[in-house]
């Protein structure tokens, strides 16, 4: 049931960012578990890349992978496109972040909230 459940809230967050195009989160607390930028991707850290992805398989796939902390979802034709997982997730400062401009891009990020650090929430 859990799955179901944290499924349910990953498809209505995405539905959100796809709709809105607005930040989720401008920066990671307990209170945020959830860190979205449109426009933006992290590079150097892909450790799969997944063609013909939705933004929800995207997400998904993530979740299912313990290796994964953060994506990159780039539409390539409507709502199909590159679906890149990565093994780390941005470093969010006031000097700056890792995150580069990609106007096609947007970068996700889950934290544990009961963890000392960014990581993908398994439910």
């Amino acid at each position: 049931m859990s799955f179901t459940l944290c499924g349910g809230l990953i498809l209505l967050l995405m539905f959100e960012v796809v709709t809105s195009q607005a930040f989720l989160c401008k920066e990671a607390s307990l209170s945020c578990p959830v860190i979205t930028y449109n426009h933006r991707r992290l590079k150097g850290f892909t450790f799969k890349t997944i063609h013909q992805a939705n933004l929800v398989s995207c997400g998904l796939l993530c979740q299912r992978d313990p290796r994964c902390v953060s994506t990159n979802f780039r539409n390539v034709f409507k709502s199909q496109g590159t679906c890149e997982l990565n093994d780390r997730g941005a470093l969010l400062t006031e000097k700056g972040n890792e995150l580069e401009y990609d106007e096609e891009a947007i970068y996700t990020q889950f934290y544990d909230t009961k963890a000392n650090g960014p990581h993908f929430s398994k439910c």
